[in-house]
């Protein structure tokens, strides 16, 4: 039970940061200011993970180094700009369910550059998570059919907002496939998260010395709530996930992950205000199912090739 509990922590923290980054953006902070100071707050607390795995870094190839900076100049500095951004568009709940289609996303990268076979059963599991996605927007989907060339100001915000989420899902997915080959290549866990963190900053900085009108100054209170969604998120978060994964099964461990999505709809509905449609719910509920279905799946195929290799 601890482990799971663990896990359930981690997924609260998670979802506790929309209650941080939602409001700094209505406070009028930009999103590359936001993203840009939580890499700053990582980078700094991360700082002596990165001197300790500093020989790791060096023995890095191009290859491996390019996978680094994709983890955190695409992934992490990138996908969190578009993930944020969205939230301006629309409801944050519904911008954090379509991060369930990263799973589909990542195992079609990893077939291309990774070689991974695609089997048959991802193809019905992958089918029930893209058919939740279409039911999440099916009412923006069908307004913009019936409205035909007369396009509201409304539906191009919507469209615009789930062009964001969808940059956030294949960054973030992308990501996932470069640190599976960074973990093939025997590079430590926390060497990644540390270098995913500065590789974030390396992108970040630029950009915001390119777009210095969207940085202003800070009082403390909103510095003080930014390093807070920093730490709670980034840091704490990860701690927990893995206090929890180094106790219970891994089978176990995909269930409890599914509270995040619930505890984010809970949050945001208790605290913000923001709650789901009926078509939202379903493909919610849709989204998690088929989640929970593929994961299970790879799971078992795991374990199944672990009992081969075990008794040859």
């Amino acid at each position: 039970m601890t482990g799971i509990f663990f896990i359930m922590l981690a997924c609260l923290t998670w979802a506790l940061d929309t209650l941080i980054r939602y409001p700094l953006l209505g406070l009028g902070f930009s999103t590359l200011q936001i993203v840009l100071m939580e890499h700053l707050t990582l980078v700094i607390v991360t700082a002596p993970l990165l001197w300790r795995y500093r020989q790791q870094f060096f023995q890095l190839n191009v290859r491996s180094w390019g996978a680094l900076f994709f983890i955190g100049g695409i992934g992490s500095a990138i996908g969190t700009l578009a993930f944020t951004q969205a939230f301006h568009y629309l409801n944050p709940t519904v911008v954090i369910l379509l991060q369930k289609l990263q799973p589909v996303v990542a195992i079609v990268l990893a077939s291309w550059f990774l070689n991974e076979r695609i089997h048959g059963y991802f193809i019905r599991w992958a089918g029930l998570i893209l058919l939740g996605s279409v039911v999440m927007i099916w009412p923006d989907l069908r307004a913009m059919f019936s409205q035909s060339l007369v396009i509201s100001k409304t539906s191009m915000a919507s469209w615009y907002g789930y062009g964001l989420t969808l940059i956030a899902v294949i960054a973030w997915g992308a990501a996932t496939v470069c640190g599976k080959y960074l973990s093939v290549q025997k590079m430590d866990a926390n060497a990644i998260m540390s270098g995913r963190f500065l590789m974030g900053l390396v992108v970040l900085v630029p950009l915001a010395l390119l777009h210095t009108s969207q940085l202003q100054e800070m009082a403390a209170k909103p510095l003080l709530m930014l390093i807070l969604m920093a730490l709670l998120s980034g840091l704490a978060g990860m701690w927990f996930y893995y206090q929890g994964l180094n106790r219970i099964p891994a089978q176990v461990t995909t269930l409890a992950e599914q509270t995040f999505p619930i505890f984010a709809a809970l949050i945001n509905w208790l605290f913000l205000s923001m709650s789901l449609s009926m078509y939202q719910i379903l493909g919610a509920v849709l989204l998690i199912a088929g989640n929970v279905g593929l994961r299970f799946k790879e799971l078992h195929l795991t374990e199944q090739s672990s009992a081969r290799l075990t008794q040859a």
